[in-house]
């Protein structure tokens, strides 16, 4: 009898024993669970008091004001801008920078916006890339890299100056970029940096190019100065065209009457000849004398 009532008193206390660490774990948990509940009210209560902080201009003004405080220290010890220097301008009037720079000469170095002038000036038509640095000894320096003009591009019964990444950069002046190769045709722009790295690997013979076309959004022609109509393939012009440099400087080719080079046809070169020059020929084949090589 003493032993089974020695396993019930021992029952008892497991028992016992466990509800209270059933209990502990649930305090444990409550616990918890109230200092989460806790952080996250103050967290939204620090939202929200920074968002009234901020929305009643409070921060605003505190802001303004000690960023004067700070000008007015560093106007007081000569951090003021003194001289507005211009690099880079070719084209572009650097009055018409100033204007659009809207910097006050006097006024304190660090105030000025540079992000926001660079913004400003980048709207400028012939302005490619601008940057601004400040020199602490009070002088402002604007960097521009102005659009390089490559060609004059008519579409639309309009002539634009474009870049050689086909950019169109302006349609005014154009009296002052007569010296620049036409180009025409649908598309012509997206395809000018291809055919000017091709046709530029010989200055003497790109310096002839009157007009290029575009035709049928693929390929090019070619007018020289001459006259002369080059007719290059879709594929290949680079190779194609310093086979043209070397007819030229070996043979004189464009020199003769001839009115067009067909280099359409891979591996084929065709001579068109004027009028008068085939007459020539024919008649010289009629009296059996030799023709000229061409």
């Amino acid at each position: 009898m003493r032993a089974v009532r020695t396993i019930k008193i021992s029952d008892k206390k497991i028992v016992k024993r466990g509800q209270i660490e059933t209990i502990s774990l649930l305090r444990r948990r409550r616990m918890k669970l109230i200092i989460r509940v806790i952080s996250i009210i103050c967290i939204c209560m620090a939202l929200l008091g920074a968002m009234f902080f901020w929305r009643s201009g409070i921060a605003t003004n505190f802001i303004n004001d000690f960023e004067s405080k700070v000008e007015r220290v560093l106007v007081d010890s000569g951090l003021i801008v003194e001289n507005i220097s211009i690099v880079g301008t070719k084209i572009i009037p650097k009055d018409i920078i100033i204007e659009v720079a809207q910097i006050n000469i006097g006024e304190g170095l660090l105030r000025v916006d540079i992000s926001s002038i660079v913004k400003r000036i980048k709207q400028l038509k012939w302005v490619n890339k601008a940057t601004i640095r400040r020199d602490f000894s009070g002088k402002i320096i604007i960097d521009i890299l102005e659009h390089e003009p490559a060609a004059l591009w008519q579409v639309d019964n309009k002539l634009w100056i474009v870049s050689d990444e086909g950019i169109k950069i302006d349609d005014q002046n154009l009296a002052y970029f007569s010296n620049l190769p036409m180009i025409s045709g649908k598309g012509a722009e997206a395809e000018l940096q291809k055919l000017l790295a091709a046709v530029s690997i010989n200055m003497a013979m790109f310096n002839r190019v009157e007009t290029a076309s575009w035709v049928g959004e693929r390929r090019w022609d070619i007018y020289l100065k001459n006259g002369i109509k080059i007719m290059l393939p879709e594929e290949g012009i680079s190779l194609v065209w310093q086979n043209l440099v070397e007819f030229e400087q070996e043979e004189r080719l464009l020199a003769r009457n001839i009115l067009a080079v067909d280099f359409r046809i891979k591996d084929k070169t065709i001579i068109r000849l004027t009028r008068k020059e085939a007459s020539r020929r024919r008649l010289l084949a009629k009296t059996n004398s030799k023709g000229e090589n061409i």
